[in-house]
Protein backbone atom coordinates (compact mmCIF):
# COMPACT_ATOMS: atom_id res chain seq x y z
CA UNK A 1 0.00 0.00 0.00
CA UNK A 2 1.44 3.09 -0.70
CA UNK A 3 1.81 5.88 1.76
CA UNK A 4 0.31 9.31 1.86
CA UNK A 5 1.74 12.49 0.26
CA UNK A 6 2.41 14.68 3.10
CA UNK A 7 2.16 18.35 1.67
CA UNK A 8 2.83 21.33 2.95
CA UNK A 9 0.52 24.26 3.32
CA UNK A 10 0.95 28.10 1.89
CA UNK A 11 1.28 28.74 5.58
CA UNK A 12 3.78 27.07 7.09
CA UNK A 13 7.83 28.17 7.16
CA UNK A 14 9.91 27.45 4.33
CA UNK A 15 11.77 24.34 4.76
CA UNK A 16 15.88 25.73 4.84
CA UNK A 17 19.03 24.05 5.32
CA UNK A 18 20.52 25.40 8.76
CA UNK A 19 18.71 28.78 8.60
CA UNK A 20 19.27 29.86 4.82
CA UNK A 21 16.79 31.78 3.33
CA UNK A 22 14.94 30.57 0.12
CA UNK A 23 15.39 32.28 -2.81
CA UNK A 24 12.12 33.65 -2.75
CA UNK A 25 12.56 35.36 0.59
CA UNK A 26 15.45 36.98 -0.21
CA UNK A 27 13.76 38.22 -3.44
CA UNK A 28 10.59 39.49 -1.14
CA UNK A 29 12.89 41.41 0.71
CA UNK A 30 15.15 42.50 -2.14
CA UNK A 31 11.79 44.40 -3.67
CA UNK A 32 11.15 45.62 0.07
CA UNK A 33 14.66 47.15 -0.11
CA UNK A 34 14.10 48.55 -3.30
CA UNK A 35 11.02 50.19 -2.66
CA UNK A 36 12.42 51.43 0.88
CA UNK A 37 14.64 53.34 -1.48
CA UNK A 38 12.59 54.80 -3.91
CA UNK A 39 12.20 52.52 -6.39
CA UNK A 40 15.62 53.53 -8.10
CA UNK A 41 17.08 51.28 -10.68
CA UNK A 42 20.83 50.03 -10.73
CA UNK A 43 21.19 48.35 -7.12
CA UNK A 44 19.67 45.18 -7.64
CA UNK A 45 22.59 43.22 -6.97
CA UNK A 46 23.12 45.74 -3.53
CA UNK A 47 19.93 44.89 -2.75
CA UNK A 48 19.84 41.46 -3.42
CA UNK A 49 22.88 41.02 -1.04
CA UNK A 50 21.75 43.14 1.78
CA UNK A 51 18.22 41.19 1.77
CA UNK A 52 20.33 38.27 1.84
CA UNK A 53 22.91 38.92 4.79
CA UNK A 54 19.74 40.92 7.04
CA UNK A 55 18.15 36.65 6.49
CA UNK A 56 20.55 35.02 7.95
CA UNK A 57 21.55 37.23 10.43
CA UNK A 58 17.65 36.65 11.24
CA UNK A 59 17.39 33.00 10.77
CA UNK A 60 21.19 32.69 12.31
CA UNK A 61 19.54 34.46 15.82
CA UNK A 62 16.35 32.00 15.51
CA UNK A 63 18.37 29.55 15.31
CA UNK A 64 21.06 30.34 17.72
CA UNK A 65 17.63 30.93 20.30
CA UNK A 66 15.87 27.69 19.41
CA UNK A 67 19.25 25.66 19.94
CA UNK A 68 19.67 27.58 23.35
CA UNK A 69 15.80 26.61 24.10
CA UNK A 70 16.15 22.83 23.06
CA UNK A 71 19.21 22.02 25.45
Amino acid sequence: MNKPIKKSSARSEPQTAEGHPTPEEIELRAHQIYVERGGAHGQDVNDWLQAERELLEKNGKTGQMAKTTAA
